[in-house]
């Protein structure tokens, strides 16, 4: 081998030595420690993992017993996404912790680790080390982050009035706080108060005027009052900065049908559906917009399609069965609109289907007399 191609495989050497990472001073585990520590405050989570299971594997018994290095690793961890392994050195570091404020960051730690998980039971499981950690919040700030916690674990199992009374608390300390602001107008919104749901909602606008679920749960708002402008305004802005958003996208549809602008509710219903062909209530809308729009055959085709998916028994079946029986009697078609008229009786028998059960049964009665 030449002398120039060893000088050359030094220096790979080299740069492949620093450009692979690697805890430093492998063999002290103080060093290790610092180094952990330093990697953590620097945001390198990455580091810090790598770092702390160094010191621990270096460090022997006395490091398996410090809870500080368990508690750190375990924030690293959940920093990467590695969840369960986080919750394996937290439940260590529960034990281990001396201070007050180390079991809070070990308590609260845990519960957002199960909130972000969020796998069966684990809803429960953060509320549950969240109360533990609440009886060790110090200050204004711990008992602020703590009611924040505690309000996102009910906010995600949706029990939306604890959702609202312990994000409520949050928001007395944590004023600028978008995520609480946002989480607790939807809170408000699931439980029916709506006057306060469009309050936060607009303090989460003022905070961040672009927070795409504020945006979104207004539209959501203003359908729902039949504020059919607003909704296209707020909903229209939600689907520009999420297009792929097809749920918004339906909801747009339908605020687009409010207003009466039929054409743009066929738009919009129709990219719904060729993306998620499945969805029947999406179908269901498309059909109804059709039939506003005087679009027969279209409207009876979509309504085919929603009854292949709308579930047996539901509202949203029994309203696609009268209204493609509506059509079907507009076209002349009796015999199919009697068939769906029926159907939708069997499902829900109110006075309107009954009325249009009895006048399609005559208008069948004078077809086949000729009269």
């Amino acid at each position: 081998m030449n002398t120039k191609t060893i000088r050359v495989l030094a220096v790979a050497t080299l740069a492949v030595a620093f450009a692979v990472p690697r805890p430093a001073l492998a063999q002290d585990p103080d060093a290790l420690w610092r180094a952990g520590a330093q990697a953590a405050q620097s945001g390198n989570s990455q580091g810090c993992v790598d770092n702390l299971r160094a010191a621990l594997q270096a460090g022997g018994e006395a490091y398996e017993m410090w809870g500080w290095l368990h508690l750190t690793l375990g924030m690293c961890l959940a920093q990467r996404n590695q969840r369960d392994e986080a919750i394996s050195e937290l439940q260590l570091a529960k034990d281990l912790v001396q201070e007050d404020s180390e079991h809070f960051r070990v308590n609260n730690t845990l519960a957002q680790v199960y909130i972000s998980r969020g796998a069966a039971g684990d809803y429960d499981r953060a509320i549950a080390a969240e109360n533990e950690a609440g009886q060790f919040a110090g200050d204004a700030a711990m008992r602020g982050l703590h009611s924040k916690t505690l309000g996102q674990a009910y906010y995600f199992k949706e029990d939306w009035s604890s959702a609202v009374r312990h994000l409520g608390d949050a928001a007395g300390v944590r004023g600028t706080d978008v995520d609480v602001a946002q989480k607790l107008g939807r809170a408000h919104f699931e439980s029916g108060n709506t006057t306060q749901a469009k309050d936060w909602f607009e303090k989460t606008l003022s905070l961040d005027r672009n927070n795409t679920a504020a945006i979104t749960n207004l539209g959501r708002l203003a359908l729902d009052q039949q504020d059919y402008a607003a909704a296209v305004n707020f909903l229209g802005r939600a689907v520009q900065a999420d297009p792929q958003n097809m749920q918004v996208r339906n909801m747009l549809g339908r605020a687009f049908l409010g207003q009466r602008d039929y054409d743009n509710a066929i738009s919009q219903l129709s990219q719904v559906v060729q993306a998620r062909p499945s969805d029947g209530n999406a179908h269901y809308n498309l059909g109804q917009a059709h039939q506003a729009a005087g679009n027969d055959a279209q409207a009876i085709s979509a309504y085919q399609d929603a009854l292949q998916h709308l579930s047996a028994g539901s509202p949203a079946r029994a309203g696609a069965l009268y209204d493609i029986g509506f059509v079907y009697e507009k076209v002349g078609n009796y015999e199919d609109a009697l068939a769906a008229l029926e159907d939708a009786a069997a499902i829900n028998a109110d006075s309107k289907t009954t009325d249009a059960i009895e006048r399609v049964k005559e208008r069948i009665r004078r077809e086949k007399s000729g009269s």
